[in-house]
């Protein structure tokens, strides 16, 4: 049985959910080095996120429940100065704080860290703390 990275994440929380999801529509998949990423979480980038692994053969079965699923999650949210569904949650380089948090962990450990992540619409081209919520319904479960 081969299996192949579907998708990776930074959040263990996000990554069960759909894990959770993907075995409810009766996909064999598992997460690879959430244990890791959970007990220390600093080395979350190091090894790559959570992965969320998939059978071979259920890989185009998953896309389709992911892109889905991704689709209804971006329709929810809008940017408050545009109305852009084009929105994501992005460590911010605008901040004064990542540009110095990103120096220091660079020069002392060789890697750089932002902080301070912010919400940024790739339309208006503007970040925000917080966007517009048009239905509060959870994504991950079906209706």
């Amino acid at each position: 049985m081969d299996f192949k990275i579907l998708e990776t994440f930074d959040n263990y929380i996000e990554a069960n959910l759909m894990l959770g999801r993907m075995e409810e529509a009766g996909i064999h998949c598992w997460l690879k080095d959430e244990n890791t990423a959970t007990i220390n979480p600093i080395l979350t980038n190091a090894i790559g996120g959570i992965k969320l692994m998939v059978l071979d053969d259920d890989v185009a079965k998953a896309i389709e429940i992911l892109t889905a699923l991704k689709e209804e999650k971006r329709k929810n949210f809008a940017c408050p100065h545009c109305g852009s569904h084009n929105i994501e949650y992005i460590t911010s380089n605008r901040k004064t704080s990542n540009i110095i948090s990103s120096l220091l962990t660079w020069m002392f450990s060789n890697y750089a860290v932002g902080v301070h992540q912010i919400w940024h619409c790739f339309d208006c081209n503007e970040e925000f703390d917080k966007p517009v919520e048009l239905n509060t319904q959870d994504f991950y479960t079906e209706e």
